[in-house]
């Protein structure tokens, strides 16, 4: 953590309460297990292995990554993911499958060679479908301590857009 706090940090106290009250479900919890592995996937190489990053302080820690991978993203010239990462899930709908005109959409796109090339496995190409599908099915509004004009608002999930920002994401990974 100190690592990603020295590259991305430092970050407000102000801002990671607000964002922590924000996430927050009826139950109190401000995790989504959806966004988690979002995040834990950019930040795995910091802790070496994917036990350790389990060993966090979910109150700020996980709060702290969430914003660097914000941040990150950003940075990146993304405009919907970073969002998505760092949003309040409103209605996650899990799916396993994009339909046939985004895989062929997904297929033309000049990073699909690139991502196959780099993980050589249908299992982890599966999984990269199934988190493209599940962000174009489900509904997300942002969480922005710095704008509010956007602070509140739905994020339209444009399935091209998402398709070429998750692809670039899982490349920085």
């Amino acid at each position: 953590m100190r690592t990603i706090r020295t590259q991305y940090g430092p970050f407000d106290p102000a801002e990671i309460e607000f964002q922590r009250n924000r996430l927050k479900n009826a139950d109190g919890n401000f995790i989504n297990g959806f966004q988690k592995q979002l995040i834990y996937n950019i930040f795995y190489k910091y802790f070496g292995d994917v036990e350790a990053i389990k060993s966090i302080r979910p109150a700020t820690d996980y709060i702290e990554m969430m914003l660097a991978a914000k941040k990150i993203l950003l940075a990146n010239h993304m405009i919907i993911m970073p969002y998505v990462i760092s949003s309040k899930v409103e209605k996650l709908v899990p799916r396993k499958s994009i339909n046939k005109k985004e895989e062929r959409d997904l297929i033309a796109s000049p990073y699909y060679p690139l991502l196959v090339d780099k993980y050589k496995s249908e299992k982890i190409m599966n999984n990269i479908l199934s988190t493209l599908a599940t962000v174009i099915s489900s509904s997300f509004r942002i969480i922005d301590y710095n704008n509010p004009a956007i602070d509140g608002k739905k994020i339209d999930t444009i399935p091209g857009i998402v398709m070429e920002e998750l692809q670039l994401m899982t490349l920085l990974y």
